[in-house]
């Protein structure tokens, strides 16, 4: 049986990553703990209800989601209420690809999956530690960076790209520069030009945009959304939000969560007009 109703409780487990895992074979979930042990606290479910439950809490991470249940219900309908509901959440499909079940991943891909577990070839070790990384870090940011891309020039966005992507893993501007494959200051030139922050800044803006974004999920609290994306407190994250937008979490979920700090964002930027006489 599943284990989706023992405590919640990542800090007692030093683990701030919760992987909700509804799959049925019994050998693919142990493949799937045994891959995750050390990186994520594994919570498996046997029924869609449980896993929802572990949602509506708030510290889910990513589910990882069969194609039907131990029930044999389908689990289309129930990716679509985590999609709707719940934006913020990664839901990565797991699944043998036959014939039979082709249509069904079609269907799931269609509904908005993350990514996809290919079972004996993605569930175990690295390959699976990726696949769960990776769909963590690019669900949020993909939606924010196409509601923020239109206002920065395109030299900029692969910047934000890699700020947003990397959100959770406290990265610095000499990270993103390596990456890019640029000088630090070659870096701050181009955001300057532009008229925009400094890159330090601009990653705390990605930092809140991507909170400001799961503000939008109702059941999510400040506490948990400091401890997903790896803030050192919940006072932490008010306090840089208040610092950046002049708002509380509270002020933001009430006004459009993502969109309402997109609107303080903006009120930073520098025309260019402006930013290249000031230059």
């Amino acid at each position: 049986m599943g284990n989706a109703h023992t405590p919640c409780n990542p800090q007692s487990e030093n683990i701030a990553v919760i992987v909700a895992v509804l799959v049925r074979e019994l050998a693919a979930r142990a493949r799937i703990q045994e891959a995750l042990r050390g990186h994520a606290a594994v919570r498996t479910c046997d029924e869609q209800d449980e896993l929802l439950a572990l949602v509506t809490e708030g510290l889910v991470g990513v589910a990882v989601v069969d194609l039907r249940d131990r029930t044999g219900a389908p689990t289309l309908g129930m990716v679509r209420t985590i999609r709707e509901g719940f934006p913020s959440v990664p839901v990565v499909a797991y699944c043998a690809l036959t014939p039979d079940s082709s249509r069904e991943i079609l269907a799931l891909a269609r509904a908005g999956v993350n990514d996809l577990i290919l079972r004996g070839v993605d569930d175990v070790g690295v390959a699976l530690r990726s696949v769960i990384t990776t769909a963590q870090e690019h669900c949020g940011a993909k939606h924010v960076l196409e509601a923020i891309a239109p206002l920065v020039p395109p030299s900029v966005v692969p910047f934000l790209r890699y700020s947003l992507e990397h959100a959770r893993q406290a990265v610095t501007v000499a990270d993103a520069a390596a990456a890019l494959g640029v000088h630090r200051k070659t870096l701050v030139d181009r955001l300057a030009t532009a008229g925009l922050p400094t890159p330090s800044a601009m990653i705390a803006w990605c930092r809140l945009t991507l909170a400001a974004q799961m503000l939008e999920d109702p059941a999510r609290s400040v506490e948990q959304i400091a401890l997903l994306l790896d803030f050192s407190s919940a006072a932490s994250l008010r306090n840089m939000l208040k610092r950046y937008t002049g708002l509380s979490p509270r002020e933001v979920r009430e006004n459009g969560g993502l969109r309402c700090v997109l609107h303080a964002f903006r009120q930073t930027l520098v025309p260019p007009a402006q930013s290249a006489a000031a230059s």
